[in-house]
């Protein structure tokens, strides 16, 4: 199997999640030291941003260079809901900068478990999809949510270093949550067909 220009580029932003994590984790063990702390926190929030904000690279090259692959396909947004979902387990355990007002941090961890399962459940929807043949296109309202998704984790990432960094963050992420849940009913009522059997549409 010939790996294109492409799925490289997803490949390497997949691998990038692995400095990620592995600095973040290693800051919060030096929570107490503030000066390594902080260095680390912006190291994890600047690799964290790059793997956001290079998203669009991989698709703009493989369609770009007509190499758009199933592998592509496959890869490209694994690498951006892994990297989230991966980041918001972290932050909800270290927990420092989410203490703002009391049961935030509960908050932000119910709104990761309904984020993980809106996931889960438009992947299962898109394979029964697929099953069927129907395409489904993706929407404004999933690309708002994918945005204030990444902008919230990214403030998050450093709520630890300033109150108001702290705030930010919250906010969008709450923003990104309501969004999560709006954008996956939509998306499902939008394409509702998709379960409408085969001896329905014959009738």
């Amino acid at each position: 199997m010939k790996i294109t220009l492409a799925t490289k580029i997803t490949i390497a932003r997949i691998l990038l999640i692995i400095p990620t994590v592995v600095i973040y984790v290693v800051g919060v063990f030096n929570h107490a030291n503030y000066p390594v702390y902080e260095g680390l926190m912006i190291t994890a929030f600047v690799l964290f941003a790059v793997l956001c904000c290079t998203d669009f690279i991989d698709g703009a090259v493989a369609r770009k260079t007509h190499t758009v692959s199933d592998l592509g396909k496959f890869l490209d947004p694994l690498a951006d809901k892994v990297v989230v979902v991966i980041m918001l387990f972290l932050i909800v355990y270290h927990g420092a900068g989410l203490e703002i007002f009391t049961g935030n941090t509960l908050v932000i961890t119910l709104l990761s478990g309904l984020i993980l399962s809106r996931e889960l459940m438009i992947g299962v929807f898109r394979s029964i999809a697929a099953k069927k043949g129907v395409v489904l296109a993706a929407d404004i309202f999933g690309k708002i949510k994918t945005w204030l998704l990444d902008v919230g984790v990214g403030f998050l990432i450093i709520a630890g270093l300033h109150e108001v960094v702290a705030w930010l963050g919250t906010i969008i992420f709450y923003l990104g949550g309501i969004m999560t849940v709006f954008s996956g009913l939509n998306y499902i009522l939008k394409n509702k067909r998709v379960f409408v059997d085969s001896e329905e549409k014959a009738e």
